[in-house]
Parts: C-alpha cells; sequence; structure tokens
C-alpha cells in the first residue's frame, strides 16, 4: 500500500466547503437528482445538523425532508476518499466510521460538474463489509493538519459504487 501525503489546514478547508460560490453546482445537482425538489437549504456554520452530518436539506413536493452531507474535491480523482480517523492522535473517527444523521453523501468533483450520491446506509454497509479490504488494498491518504493526522483510504469510484449497489442485495 502507498501513501500519499497532503497538508491540510482546517480552517481552510471549511471555508472551501462552506463556500457561497458552490452554490448554483449544487442547485443544479440537485434539481437534476431530485425531480420532485421543492427547495434546499445550505446548514453551515456550528449548528445541531452540522454536528450530526448534514450539510444540506432538502425539501421534496411531497413534504420529504432529505439530508445530506457534501464533499467536495477541487481536482478530478479515479477514488472516493473515504476518511476513517479524523485525528490520529485522539482517534477520532472520520466521516464513514460515524452514524451520521444523513440520507445522502454527495460526493463531488468540480473540475468534472460531477457528483456522486450516495445512499448513506448501503455505503455504510459497504464500507463495514469492505473497509478492512480497501484499507489493506488501496492507497492511504494521510492529511497533515498543524497538531494531527486525518486518514483516509482512496477506493476506485466504480469499487464503491459496486459495493454501495450489492448492499442493496439483502439475502438470508
Amino acid at each position: 500500500m502507498r501513501g500519499i501525503k497532503v497538508v491540510h489546514n482546517f480552517h481552510e478547508d471549511l471555508a472551501f466547503s462552506e463556500q457561497a460560490s458552490c452554490e448554483p453546482f449544487w442547485d443544479a445537482i440537485y434539481k437534476k437528482a431530485f425531480p420532485d425538489l421543492l427547495s434546499h437549504m445550505l446548514c453551515s456554520g456550528k449548528s445541531k445538523a452540522q454536528e450530526c452530518g448534514v450539510d444540506r436539506l432538502i425539501l421534496l413536493k411531497n413534504n420529504l425532508t432529505l439530508r445530506v452531507e457534501e464533499k467536495k474535491r477541487r481536482k478530478a480523482y479515479p477514488d472516493i476518499a473515504l476518511e476513517h480517523t479524523a485525528n490520529d492522535r485522539t482517534k477520532a473517527p472520520g466521516w464513514i466510521e460515524k452514524d451520521l444523521a444523513i440520507n445522502y453523501l454527495a460526493y463531488a468533483f468540480l473540475p468534472l460538474k460531477t457528483a456522486y450520491l450516495f445512499d448513506w446506509q448501503m455505503l455504510k454497509r459497504a464500507w463495514r463489509e469492505f473497509g478492512a479490504a480497501w484499507k489493506r488494498d488501496y492507497p492511504e491518504i494521510i492529511a497533515q493538519n498543524p497538531n494531527y493526522k486525518t486518514i483516509s483510504v482512496a477506493v476506485p469510484i466504480a469499487t464503491v459504487q459496486a459495493a454501495v449497489r450489492n448492499a442493496r442485495i439483502i439475502q438470508l
């Protein structure tokens, strides 16, 4: 397994994730993804929603509210970076290890103007089944922060998609 090292600044990354300039992008994504979209609202800053992983609330015409966590990458990559360790010093779990109160993970590659919508429960089921193998078989991404490291695994997009698709099949 080869490691990829990147340097991060939490505050800069947070500002990037909350950029208002990305709102037209997300608006177009959600209008295309949800034909019955009524409205959507960004949940930014320190809030109960953010603590639960919710970046956006989506309201459908049938009054159903969906909760979405959004991940954006500045460059196009052939993988989904699944963060399993948020802080190596405190052993804080990464977002893929948390029980987030979301329906979907929206994972975007801005240069491609593309977002992958993953059903959260099925993604979590796929992670539980394949996470250990993915950590063994695919490159580790180590993001160096000022006093700690965040660790993710770079799993090929097609591999994640297949695992999530198969997670929908329940055999007894």
